[in-house]
């Protein structure tokens, strides 16, 4: 016979009333993990008498928001002369400070600058916790210097021929954190690591490839180790080192450096911002400046320091769309005699495009997207909807075959080889990535930046199809060949010779030949100027539903009319992205930027206030298109 299990009382458990408040600078004024624009202020609560001896500035704490439990962040601590209704902080979720005074100071100025809430910066800035590592983390004892000594130089480094950049850039952060720590922010994961390797353990990583564990073990450690070298990508920007004296970006002008998410922050911005905070020295290091820093350049604010450096550079036109002119093998042939040759090609994939050899057409997806090939045999794929067409026909005639268009990486690799039989062959890029090859006679193709290295350099660089590099329709598509073009010519060998296959009227042979991007930068900045383009005009990108694009701009519109934006304001779109959302460009010059950032600021706020729909906003996007 069972017997019944006795009955077990259940302890009824009652949210903790505080009553008593700290004696001593009782109300904390936090920021509210809230994610909504028109709540982006300071809030006040009381702190608990019990938690005097924890609450500081920088800690994150749990608050009661609108009858929620909240994350929030402590960012000053004082008396108020009333404190009736104010609520007690409920919970220190850490006792760590993980956002130093210059962290707060800097994300204050960047939501001005970027429209943004304060944890859109403070959710890239901080990483998440991790309780075991707050329980075992011992803080160093070191006095924090947030004030530098005023006016730190601001200079571009220009990478310079036959040098290994990586291994520079390791040498130059062992000579400065005698002095100081020092913050290097790469614009990628491989590049990173490269250097985390040269360095070993005398760096800091930070980067979204580390377990959370290591990513927030790190972090505390960075904002706490004095004379340290922390390395990282984007995010890294927001490390606060109690004694940082330098920062250095590499290839500042990378894509990359910018924050996909709203509100598209960027490091070079960042990172002039917190060299004018605190006073520290600051290094962009590159093949090439961006358009901004070229217009700091030009105004004086920043230094070039470079080399004279003369580089052997041939260019061979096109006569007829072939991949390599008759002119270019003899050169090439004699480079084979003592090295590998580098051909750095615009496109990965196999064709870009398919066309009916019957009819002349070009295949089209159903949706209407273009057919592409990635890889030789591979099936033909649509480039929007990612449909794959295993028995492709023609729609308008039923041929089923096909024409490659466009060349590829893989199909430059085939038809490079046949050109130069019995080499080896070697095929980099993103996909496929190859680190470091030896330094004999081999043909080496790669797409942009995965130029694997060689010792002692190619005894040829070959830059292929040069004026598909630079026929983009995009703002920043001269920028970006050009820095493409000296990052591969780098790779040359100092008795080893640069061939370029472009139209002769480019001034890219000559500034490659000069090692010289300035001239090329300045022809045009004064270009950009004439329209009043980025980077003489603050840019603000809108992307709405399509349903109300044509309310918001005649919005806009009127606004300029009743002087409410700047007279130098000019409102493009809206432009259809797709089938539910179209992009409304806003431009302003420089100079009264400030009152469109404040109108702009104000629009977002009453939308969130209405219940609208929220925008997604970028401030000075990379891409205007």
């Amino acid at each position: 016979m069972s017997t019944a299990r006795p009955l077990r009382l259940k302890t009824e458990t009652a949210k903790r009333v505080e009553k008593i408040a700290a004696d001593f600078a009782p109300v904390a004024k936090v920021w509210v993990d809230n994610s909504l624009p028109h709540l982006d202020g300071f809030y006040n609560y009381l702190i608990p008498a019990r938690m005097d001896n924890e609450v500081r500035v920088g800690i994150r704490i749990s608050v009661d928001f609108a009858g929620r439990e909240v994350e929030a962040l402590v960012v000053q601590r004082g008396g108020e002369s009333s404190t009736a209704g104010l609520k007690f902080i409920t919970k220190v979720l850490s006792p760590n400070v993980v956002a130093p005074q210059g962290l707060l100071d800097l994300v204050d100025k960047a939501c001005r600058r970027w429209i943004a809430h304060p944890y859109d910066f403070i959710r890239s800035a901080v990483p998440p916790r991790v309780a075991g590592i707050d329980k075992s983390y011992v803080r160093a004892d070191n006095e924090r210097n947030e004030e530098n000594a005023r006016g730190g130089s601001q200079t571009f480094i220009h990478i310079q021929p036959y040098e290994d950049a990586i291994e520079k850039l390791a040498e130059f952060a062992l000579q400065k954190v005698k002095s100081g720590s020092i913050l290097i922010i790469t614009p990628e994961e491989r590049e990173l690591q490269r250097l985390a390797q040269l360095l070993g353990e005398k760096a800091c990583i930070l980067s979204g490839s580390l377990s959370r564990s290591e990513r927030y073990e790190n972090y505390l450690r960075s904002i706490n180790t004095s004379k340290l070298i922390t390395i990282g990508t984007r995010s890294a920007i927001f490390a606060y080192p109690p004694d940082l004296k330098t920062i250095v970006i590499f290839r500042e002008g990378a894509q990359s450096h910018y924050e996909p998410r709203s509100p598209g922050w960027n490091t070079r911005d960042l990172a002039l911002m917190r060299a004018e905070q605190s006073g520290c020295e600051l290094f962009f290091v590159g093949y090439s400046p961006a358009l901004e820093t070229g217009l700091m350049i030009d105004r004086g604010e920043m230094k070039f320091l470079g080399k004279s450096n003369r580089l052997k550079v041939s260019n061979f036109e096109q006569a007829n769309g072939e991949l390599l002119p008759n002119r270019i093998f003899a050169p090439i042939r004699k480079a084979l005699n003592t090295g590998p040759v580098l051909f750095l090609v615009p496109r990965k994939g196999y064709a870009s495009s398919l066309m009916c050899k019957k009819c002349r057409n070009i295949a089209a997806c159903d949706c209407g997207g273009k057919l592409l090939r990635r890889k030789a045999n591979s099936s033909p794929e649509c480039l929007l909807c990612g449909k794959f067409y295993p028995s492709l026909k023609c729609r308008w005639c039923q041929s089923d075959v096909m024409t490659a268009l466009g060349r590829g990486g893989e199909r430059h690799t085939e038809e490079i080889g046949r050109a130069f039989p019995s080499l080896p062959t070697y095929f980099s890029s993103a996909e496929s990535h190859l680190d470091v090859l030896p330094n004999t006679p081999a043909l080496v193709i790669a797409t942009a930046g995965m130029e694997p290295r060689v010792n002692g350099g190619y005894a040829a660089v070959v830059l292929l199809e040069g004026d598909s590099f630079f026929s983009y329709s995009d703002l920043r598509a001269q920028e970006r060949a050009r820095e493409t073009f000296f990052a591969a010519a780098a790779h040359v060998s100092s008795k080893g010779e640069v061939l370029t296959v472009i139209n002769s009227s480019n001034p890219i042979t000559s500034s490659l030949t000069q090692w010289n991007p300035k001239t090329m930068t300045m022809r045009e900045l004064s270009e950009l100027q004439e329209v009043n383009l980025p980077p003489y005009a603050r840019a603000i990108a809108l992307e709405v539903e399509s349903s109300e694009a044509t309310t918001i701009v005649a919005g806009l519109k009127k606004a300029l009319l009743e002087k409410r934006l700047p007279d130098s304001t000019k409102i493009m779109g809206p432009a259809q992205r797709n089938g539910t959302i179209s992009r409304i460009l806003i431009t302003a010059n420089l100079r009264e930027s400030d009152l469109l950032l404040k109108f702009i600021g104000e629009f977002i706020r009453h939308r969130a206030v209405t219940k609208k729909k929220a925008i997604s906003l970028r401030v000075d996007p990379y891409s205007l298109t």
